[in-house]
């Protein structure tokens, strides 16, 4: 797989999920109030929102997924 990453300007290389074809952005709204503890969270447990709204993903995909999208049977 194809890493893509960004050289910031203190010359800090960044791998940049934005331009990788690999991943897709989805999005909502939820309240403020479940918004800024997440926020809060995120950065107590010094991970990314990214990351954390992944893992989140994935485990309500595990409790509520039907059967055959879970085997790669629901979209081609």
């Amino acid at each position: 797989m194809e890493s893509h990453v960004n050289e910031a300007s203190d010359g800090l290389v960044v791998a940049s999920r934005r331009n990788d074809p690999n991943y897709a952005q989805v999005s909502g709204y939820i309240t403020k109030e479940l918004a800024m503890r997440f926020k809060i969270a995120c950065t107590a447990k010094e991970v990314s929102q990214t990351d954390a709204l992944e893992e989140a993903v994935r485990l309500w995909l595990e409790e509520n997924e039907p059967p055959a999208v879970a085997k790669g049977k629901g979209y081609e």
